[in-house]
């Protein structure tokens, strides 16, 4: 009997740790996840008790707001199609995704400074809470849409010397109002075009000839000397017996012509003299394999060790293709930070939030991610991107009127139709204030295509300062 007892009672208690340790996972692990799905009941109940604060560009213009009507709060999308990817949507039924849902406390009040009640002014019962401002120029977020509009793909403006997000968007988009959104989500949902993914931080692309300012910088840290030797390109180079063609044949060529031209069989060379295990160091330093910080989700770019093992795979890789991938809003990081004198800034979208009373309750400020560069070795690149953008380069559509641009074309391959079409660049190249990354989908050359989108976007970025 007292076995039995004994035996049950032991039962018991690995049933109550088991059990407990579950409530702790809940609470400790998946808690801040379960808080902010859209399921849960709790926020959708202080909903109803708090008019959420707006969301502004950073000159003030009014993005996203709740209107009151009676005792319904609605939440106002103005410009729907351009920000939707930033500001995601709030709705009871789907949910919150995006800043309404990375900043939903925020927006909701709960951090304590949000007091004003609303009683006296609607004859209501609810508080306010707080507005955020956003980086994004106004003016430059509308015709990043209006050129990406015409095509799918993404393009992001950033300041590279502090990491501001200038513009993002991602097309083809939606309109986050509920009326429409819960209206049209089954047809969104399935829509091949997949107008609910953000291209520009969870797209992943084949990058083209762009890595091959990666495959330099990493080339020149390995080889001080690079810049001063030359490669005779014959149009086509043999890996093992695999031949890889190039577009023609380019003679004798150094660093920074080799760049002008795109050269494949230079980068090809050079990615098999720097080897797999320098190659690899030098991705993990641009910050491939590794979480990008920043306000809303970034798919972070794969670090396949394996796949750079193989001549013909490191040769591929270094030329950006293979199984290289990498998302527009990294593609601007990486031409920002060579600008930036070879340092990565980390990418933020919120500058501050405020209080109802327009009080600024946090602010954010520039903080360094990684060096991805010596200064010397990524004003070399700099100056070899400079010689792209001029005439006889492939990026030539990119060039501003007394402003040195330094830049890069891409056209990556892609196994489902034409070419993807990539342009990133940064200006003034001596002192870059905007960095750009631009990709169109299926769009062919990259000089063709994607650099005269990235040519307006640096041009109205650079007016912004004078």
């Amino acid at each position: 009997m007292q076995d039995t007892v004994k035996k049950f009672l032991v039962f018991i208690t690995v049933c109550f740790l088991i059990y407990a340790g579950y409530l702790i996972h809940l609470v400790m692990v998946r808690g801040p996840a379960l808080s902010k799905h859209g399921a849960n009941p709790r926020p959708w109940i202080i909903e109803n008790r708090v008019v959420r604060g707006g969301i502004y560009a950073r000159n003030g213009e009014k993005i996203t707001d709740s209107t009151i009507e009676g005792d319904k709060i609605t939440r106002k999308y103005y410009y729907p199609l351009p920000y939707a990817h930033l500001t995601g949507y709030h709705s009871r039924r789907l949910g919150k995704t995006g800043l309404e849902r990375a900043y939903d406390k925020e927006l909701l009040g709960q951090h304590g400074h949000s007091k004003r009640n609303l009683e006296a002014r609607w004859g209501i019962d609810r508080t306010e809470g707080e507005n955020i401002y956003l980086t994004i120029d106004h003016e430059l977020q509308l015709k990043a849409w209006e050129l990406m509009s015409p095509y799918k793909g993404a393009a992001v403006v950033l300041d590279p010397r502090n990491g501001e997000i200038l513009a993002m968007v991602s097309t083809p988009s939606f309109d986050p109002n509920n009326d429409s959104l819960e209206k049209n989500w089954d047809q969104l949902r399935q829509n091949s075009g997949h107008p609910l993914l953000n291209r520009s931080s969870q797209g992943l692309y084949p990058p083209g000839s762009v890595m091959k300012i990666v495959t330099a910088a990493v080339g020149l840290d390995k080889f001080p000397q690079l810049g001063n030797e030359y490669f005779n390109c014959q149009g086509e180079i043999t890996i093992q017996g695999r031949v890889l063609h190039d577009l023609r044949v380019h003679g004798s060529v150094d660093l920074k012509r080799a760049m002008a031209l795109s050269c494949n069989c230079y980068f090809a060379n050079l990615g098999m003299d720097i080897g797999s295990e320098d190659f690899t160091n030098g991705l993990k330093d641009f910050g491939w394999g590794e979480k990008i910080p920043f306000d809303l989700s970034v798919e972070r770019s794969p670090l396949k060790k394996d796949s750079l093992q193989s001549p013909n795979a490191l040769a591929e890789s270094a030329m950006g293709q293979g199984e290289i991938l990498v998302s527009p809003l990294f593609m601007a990081l990486i031409a920002g930070s060579i600008g930036n004198q070879g340092v990565m800034m980390t990418p933020y979208l919120v500058q501050d939030i405020r209080s109802p009373e327009d009080r600024v309750v946090w602010k954010q400020g520039p903080r360094i991610l990684r060096l991805v560069a010596e200064p010397e070795a990524a004003w070399q690149v700099q100056e070899a991107m400079m010689g792209v953008v001029r005439s006889g380069g492939t990026g030539s559509a990119a060039s501003l009127p007394g402003i040195n641009v330094a830049g890069k074309t891409g056209s990556a391959e892609n196994p489902s139709g034409p070419t993807h079409a990539w342009f990133v660049a940064s200006a003034p190249a001596e002192q870059p204030r905007a960095a750009v990354s631009v990709i169109v989908e299926h769009g062919g050359q990259g000089g063709t295509t994607a650099a005269p989108i990235a040519k307006e976007l640096l041009r109205l970025a650079l007016l912004r300062e004078g």
